[in-house]
């Protein structure tokens, strides 16, 4: 990485937009003898500022924390203080063309701030490669769209008036399956893992469950594909059983999300407990829905040497096939910190592509 008084250009980089965090990728660095890609995240979601009024929230307040993006005079906030903009009702839905809305770019320019902090905010940075993904189901539609929104410049504008605007310039950028980053990285960390033959990778996200079919890491398209129900449609489930009116509130869902992934026993809402196992019921039926929809299109499993669970979901459905299909458990691997798997496998791509680029000079 060169370094100048107001300019750096850092060689890889990585954003995974998912329906529950967006997650991004910093520099290396080596802790206890290991090469580790630094990772972050922050909530999925924006809010939008209300035209004309001024920013209130002070510098080094959570209200503060991410930035500002403009999309045609609409300012949208996305980053750790986002629910400091959002109202009591917040309705979340999975849509198809997530990647090409406003909030999307507004996410992007948010990982984007965090690396820019991560690096002293300098006033100009440039990304010699990006690698972001997309769900399965929509990859083929939207992977050379997403293309034209990350690469350029882009202007980052923090709250806080001793940073102000910034921008980063993205020289290239690639676009791959989300699950293939993680069959990339766990591949890398595990030198027991054996990816010869068959192997299936199951993306356990906040919208979908995908799941990629790869020879050794070759994908297979056709025995591909994505569910979209996953962790958001669990906690969603959950709140319409407790009271319907809860499911569009996002501050209520949210703290379902974060007990069923953490295996809590009960979920404080409204100064109430309530206790998880009375809902065990609809989180499982919401995940048998995708594992069904998973097996229309991969067929059969006995060809599977390795069945990969990633995502931040991994756990949650690891659980669920280990108790529901125990004849799975010898096969299947759930690899520590899942969450960030698929964006380090993006940076790994990122690294790549950056050295065939300058090789090919």
């Amino acid at each position: 990485m060169k370094r100048e008084a107001q300019m750096i250009t850092v060689p890889a980089r990585a954003i995974d937009v998912g329906y529950a965090n967006t997650k991004f990728t910093c520099e290396r660095k080596r802790v206890q003898g290991q090469n580790i890609i630094r990772a972050g995240l922050f909530p999925s979601i924006t809010g939008q500022l209300q035209p004309g009024a001024s920013f209130l929230h002070a510098p080094g307040t959570l209200g503060a924390d991410g930035c500002i993006t403009d999309v045609d005079g609409v300012q949208h906030f996305a980053g750790l203080g986002v629910t400091m903009h959002l109202r009591g009702i917040q309705p979340r839905h999975v849509m198809a063309d997530y990647c090409t809305s406003p909030p999307y770019l507004a996410l992007v320019h948010g990982a984007l701030h965090y690396m820019l902090e991560d690096e002293g905010n300098p006033k100009e940075m440039e990304i010699e490669h990006l690698t972001v993904g997309l769900p399965l189901n929509n990859f083929d539609t939207y992977r050379a769209r997403l293309i034209d929104v990350v690469r350029g410049r882009h202007a980052i504008f923090s709250p806080d008036p001793n940073v102000g605007l910034r921008h980063v310039t993205v020289m290239d950028a690639s676009v791959i399956v989300q699950p293939l980053g993680s069959l990339y990285y766990y591949g890398l960390v595990n030198s027991d893992f054996d990816t010869s033959g068959w192997n299936l990778v199951i993306d356990v996200g906040g919208g979908t469950i995908d799941f990629l079919v790869a020879f050794d890491k070759a994908p297979n398209y056709v025995r591909s594909g994505a569910h979209p129900e996953s962790m958001l449609a669990c906690s969603t489930a959950v709140a319409k059983a407790i009271n319907p009116n809860l499911q569009s509130q996002f501050g209520v869902v949210q703290a379902i999300d974060t007990a069923i992934r953490d295996g809590s026993e009960s979920v404080l809402i409204a100064g109430e407990e309530f206790e998880m196992a009375n809902y065990k019921g609809v989180i499982t039926e919401v995940l048998r829905r995708g594992y069904e929809a998973m097996l229309n299109t991969v067929g059969a499993l006995e060809d599977f040497q390795n069945i990969l669970i990633c995502g931040g979901g991994g756990a949650v459905f690891y659980d669920f096939l280990c108790e529901h299909y125990p004849a799975l458990r010898r096969r299947l691997r759930n690899g520590a910190d899942s969450t960030f798997s698929n964006v380090r496998g993006f940076h790994v791509v990122s690294e790549f592509m950056r050295e065939q680029t300058t090789a090919a000079r």
